[in-house]
């Protein structure tokens, strides 16, 4: 919609990972620099860990571009799996064609399979994206997955990637013998808030932006490093909206009143960013009296989660759609689209009625008399922005 005003190629902050878009600040070379040698050492496991969109999947494509015609490569993301369902999804992964679905016959085919694929020079890999989320007996299927060897090569690579949780269970002691074997591990932090510029301009230049005044002037860009506290995905996401909104006024430049009115109009991307603010803050903050309960506290941050996956899944189709040829295909992917639509206003719509049930809690509070349950609500307020957003207060 904007590329050609801005006179740009593609849209240059989608938030599907795109390896092209790749920008190497310090941390991520770091992790880069990590993940090859584990590639080029053939170690058995790698973890890479990091929060929420901090860059960790374009990371990994970006190194398996460069060594793709060595590797044979199965991603599994569905890690809701018990063992047997576990190794059959790597079967198919692998395009194998077991005996049976059999534990032992699924098992037996991956390794033959490993050992064919190491007979030719070549080597596998598993990544595991989500893996915070493996049951604790898959875990150990994948351990038993990485005993398999020739002397001193394994025959399989394992790349665990995850959340900062994955840290978490993997410190488990019933996970110490995984754990262990892990010879590489990396957590990807944020970008820090002095390359936040470097990063937005990184992306403008890849997707053909060559006006030698700023798109982005420096007010903008420091309020968006603070919004973001420096998470790509975030940025992202801001950016986008920012030049929607500059095309719609007919402005060549984004200044911070633009990321204003963005951040003003966008009340599910204000939660994103203050929801994070308030995880950091719940341990030290008092519960005031008649507060939202913890499971639907729990249902909240649910929602919000959910409503960032669809908004990856409407970009992916998006990019889908301006690639489409035939009219065919464009009707079929605009329905899509529009169904996506719907399920994410549904959700926006879930996500409002909570926030109107904490503002009636709130009156209720305010209006209780109980002086201890008026300074807890304080202390609450002053702490988390997050409920400022569902509170009705900008």
């Amino acid at each position: 919609m904007y590329r050609k005003f801005f006179g740009l190629k593609k849209r240059p902050f989608i938030l599907s990972p795109d390896p092209e878009f790749l920008y190497l600040s310090r941390v991520h070379d770091l992790a880069l620099t990590h993940l090859e040698y584990g590639i080029v050492h053939n170690v058995g496991f790698l973890a890479l860990t990091g929060d929420v969109g901090a860059g960790k999947t374009t990371l990994l494509k970006y190194l398996f571009e460069k060594v793709k015609d060595s590797l044979d490569i199965a991603m599994v993301f569905n890690t809701n799996l018990d063992p047997a369902s576990f190794l059959e999804m790597l079967t198919r992964e692998f395009e194998l064609n077991p005996s049976s679905n059999s534990k032992t016959d699924l098992f037996d085919a991956l390794a033959d399979h490993f050992i064919s694929e190491y007979s030719k020079g070549n080597r596998c890999v598993v990544i595991v994206d989500e893996a915070q989320n493996l049951p604790t007996e898959t875990f150990e299927e994948l351990r038993m997955l990485s005993n398999l060897e020739v002397g001193s090569d394994f025959l399989l690579q394992i790349i665990l990637v995850g959340q900062p949780q994955l840290r978490e269970r993997l410190s488990d002691h019933s996970l110490s013998q995984l754990a262990q074997r892990i010879s590489v591990h990396f957590h990807l932090t944020p970008l820090p808030l002095n390359e936040v510029g470097e990063y937005i301009n990184h992306r403008l230049k890849i997707a053909g932006y060559s006006d030698p005044d700023p798109l982005f002037l420096d007010d903008a860009i420091e309020f968006i490093g603070q919004l973001s506290k420096g998470i790509p995905r975030v940025i992202n996401s801001i950016c986008d909206a920012c030049l929607t909104y500059a095309f719609a006024d007919d402005l060549k430049q984004v200044s911070k009143q633009v990321v204003e009115r963005v951040i003003k109009d966008n009340e599910l991307l204000v939660a994103f960013i203050e929801e994070k603010t308030c995880k950091e803050d719940e341990q030290t903050v008092a519960r005031p009296v008649n507060e939202v309960s913890s499971e639907e506290m729990t249902n909240l941050r649910d929602l919000l989660a959910k409503v960032l996956g669809r908004l990856e899944a409407l970009e992916m189709r998006v990019n889908m759609l301006e690639t489409a040829e035939k009219d065919k295909l464009v009707g079929v992917l605009q329905a899509m689209l529009a169904k996506e639509r719907e399920r994410s206003q549904d959700l926006e719509q879930k996500v409002i009625a909570l926030g109107y049930k904490y503002k009636e809690l709130q009156r209720k509070v305010s209006s209780s008399g109980s002086e201890e349950a008026e300074d807890q609500f304080r202390i609450k307020r002053k702490n988390s922005k997050f409920w400022e957003v569902f509170g009705g207060k900008k």
